[in-house]
């Protein structure tokens, strides 16, 4: 095996990284204008709809995961594009549930 450069905070290190490693999904920034799912669930309420004004910070979905209801806010102040869900559907992680214009 040969040492690799690992680059931390402007400071050099010799690692070995593991195969695992240099497989992963290299890390993308999030689109604030898609609202994703972070984990499965089921919807249990949508708060608003499809070309309302939202304020950043506002609750838009709840659902229901492992037995606890969880709140979805808009990272965003806009416009919804489109809701992709309705009350009692069921999504899996990484799911698009709402958009933004």
């Amino acid at each position: 095996m040969q040492f690799e450069n690992f680059l931390v905070d402007e400071t050099t290190f010799k690692t070995l990284l593991t195969p695992k490693h240099k497989k992963r999904k290299t890390w993308t920034p999030t689109d604030n204008k898609n609202i994703t799912s972070f984990l499965p669930g089921t919807v249990t309420h949508i708060l608003v709809n499809k070309g309302e004004q939202v304020n950043a910070g506002q609750t838009v979905i709840r659902f229901e995961a492992m037995k606890m209801i969880n709140t979805v806010k808009a990272l965003v102040s806009g416009k919804i594009k489109e809701v992709h869900v309705k009350e009692g559907d069921k999504f899996p992680k990484g799911f698009l549930l709402m958009e933004f214009e």
